[in-house]
């Protein structure tokens, strides 16, 4: 079966995608959802109305289709066209628009697939795009990669909290130099900032505990080791219930907000531009 990419009139990513099938011979029939293409596209969205990303602001082009695939935004298309699932983990849907794209992990994939995750980001970049992407630590030397080949342009990183404590937060352990080498990478980056989730954890005994402050405090004075510097751009995320996977912590009541000034306080110490989100 011939591609399919359905796209939207004057939409530059649906361009890119075109562009790299073109470059790499992939032959492909377009559909133009603003155009000649909209029963067409309406047809293929009532089919697969459960697999296409749709938000107040409406479907996200491009959208890919190659007979047993879908695969929507230009940098998941791109992932997919080079890598197939290499990059699962890697790549996720963009939030950002205009001249900004990101949704990649550095953090989420397999550090043995990377080079492929350099190959998309330096063809993104290319195109004149500016590159997001986030991290928690995990997968510094791929971070390292990006940041030398001057493949992103922005680095947020979750810092989860103190190494030790990465187990119980994430399910994943980490060793606190290499939290610390993604934490300076980070700031080598052109733009970057560092956030923590005033999170709960389930704790070996089995009880919910939420992040203390002065653990909080910890990890302001790790960011600090680890960059050289006091006046990082850092935020304090209150814990939204809502958005949690386990069942046990959906249950929890959020903190108040007078709560978050103690973790504020313990965190200025160290990282004196601290700020609660609002």
């Amino acid at each position: 079966m011939t591609v399919e990419i359905y796209t939207a009139t004057g939409c530059a990513r649906c361009k890119i995608a075109k562009r790299y099938m073109k470059e790499n011979s992939i032959d492909y029939k377009e559909f133009d959802f603003k155009a000649e293409g909209k029963d067409a596209f309406a047809q293929f969205y009532r089919a697969n109305r459960k697999e296409i990303f749709r938000d107040k602001d409406g479907v996200e082009f491009p959208v890919f289709h190659d007979g047993k695939e879908i695969r929507q935004g230009v940098s998941v298309i791109l992932g997919y066209l080079m890598a197939k699932d290499k990059l699962r983990g890697y790549i996720g849907r963009s939030l950002l628009h205009g001249e900004w794209i990101d949704g990649f992990d550095v953090s989420g994939g397999d550090p043995e697939e990377a080079n492929h995750l350099f190959e998309v980001l330096s063809y993104l970049k290319a195109t004149g795009l500016k590159v997001q992407v986030t991290t928690n630590g995990n997968n510094a030397t791929v971070l390292e990669t990006l940041v030398n080949k001057n493949l992103c342009d922005r680095v947020i990183m979750d810092v989860k909290g103190p190494a030790g404590l990465y187990k119980q937060l994430t399910g994943q352990e980490i060793q606190e130099e290499e939290l610390k080498k993604s934490i300076r990478l980070a700031a080598a980056a052109p733009e970057y900032s560092f956030y923590t989730n005033i999170s709960p954890r389930e704790t070996d005994g089995g009880k919910i505990e939420f992040i203390t402050a002065e653990e909080i405090g910890e990890t302001a004075k790790l960011i600090e080791l680890a960059s050289g510097n006091k006046k990082n751009l850092y935020t304090l995320r209150p814990f939204n219930p809502i958005l949690s996977t386990n069942d046990r912590l959906k249950a929890l009541e959020p903190l108040p907000s007078s709560a978050m000034f103690k973790y504020r306080t313990a965190a200025r110490r160290y990282q004196v531009m601290t700020e609660i989100e609002k």
